[in-house]
């Protein structure tokens, strides 16, 4: 059982950390930033959790802008504010928004707002948002603290259903098009069909970037029953769309007895079974442990002795 030192000779760009609620996700997402800040390493450490903790985590507000963390040089993070995230969509995308419903539809602007608050359109546009900063190239390692596993799978699945119905929804508005003029003309001034191609490109380089060798998968999980399936579950598909998975993190495991009581001694059992049920599944992946500390991870300090614990 190894940490996570393979990752400093790859060069990642992107390290996401995947899991359940409540793993210690966004504790390890933590300590691998520092690790990589603390390499020279430009790093982001960004958080798109809709109920998020990084700011409690490192006692610093991060909240909706990109803020310098003090100590560690070339050091930044982020906790995305998802009405701030919304507001964003709507000056990046609300007008093209527009264009084409209106070429379809004798709409006005308020459809951007109607559109805007529709399920799944904050999430949609925190992928975007990453994007941004993968393509500027402002830094070196980009380490991604993602919603709890169910929401990043949906995540996942909507961005690759959104792509090949942007490619039907190009087919079907030439199929149409000139019965759409006719309806809408003088309304409409950029080509639909131009902003549709654009969204289209858009959706597949986020995919590639989700896909892209230098983009990794951490899942973080516990020694127990519900981690080991949630864990088989989650890794089968990132597997299928594409991802690479390349550690398995085991948090809060208790290395050794701590003491004769029942509760303990059956614990440590307990975990001993499971580290061996997820090392039998997940042995060609790796697995990184992470002890059950006697103190809460609150602050640097203390997210530096998990940075140590992983990159030893």
């Amino acid at each position: 059982m190894e940490g996570l030192s393979y990752l400093d000779f790859e060069k990642p760009r992107i390290v996401m950390f995947c899991g359940k609620g409540g793993v210690g996700k966004t504790t390890c997402a933590s300590a691998t930033a520092l690790h990589f800040a603390r390499m020279g390493l430009k790093t982001l450490l960004l958080s798109t959790d809709p109920t998020p903790s990084l700011s409690d985590i490192l006692e610093v507000d991060v909240k909706g802008e990109v803020t310098r963390i003090s100590g560690f040089s070339g050091l930044e993070a982020v906790e995305l504010d998802y009405d701030l995230v919304v507001r964003k969509w709507v000056e990046r995308f609300g007008s093209e928004v527009y264009e084409v419903v209106s070429s379809f539809l004798p709409v006005d602007r308020e459809i951007i707002d109607y559109i805007a608050g529709a399920p799944g359109i904050d999430e949609e546009f925190a992928l975007s948002y990453v994007f941004d900063f993968y393509k500027n190239g402002s830094y070196d390692v980009i380490v991604w603290d993602t919603a709890p596993a169910g929401g990043t799978i949906s995540l996942i699945n909507l961005q690759d259903k959104f792509y090949r119905h942007l490619g039907e929804a190009a087919k079907l508005y030439v199929r149409v098009r000139k019965a759409l003029d006719v309806l809408v003309k003088g309304r409409v001034k950029r080509d639909p069909l131009e902003i549709i191609s654009s969204w289209e490109k858009l959706a597949q380089e986020v995919l590639d970037m989700l896909r892209n060798d230098k983009t990794h998968v951490v899942m973080v999980t516990i020694a127990e029953a519900l981690g080991v399936k949630q864990t088989e579950r989650i890794v089968r598909e990132l597997k299928t769309f594409g991802l690479r998975v390349s550690r398995i993190v085991v948090n809060y495991v208790y290395l050794e007895e701590v003491c004769e009581c029942s509760f303990h001694r059956k614990r440590f059992g307990m975990q001993r079974k499971y580290l061996d049920i997820l090392e039998e599944k997940f042995g060609d992946i790796g697995i990184a442990i992470v002890p059950q500390l006697p103190e809460e991870v609150r602050g640097l300090e203390a997210i530096e002795k998990v940075s140590r614990i992983l990159f030893p």
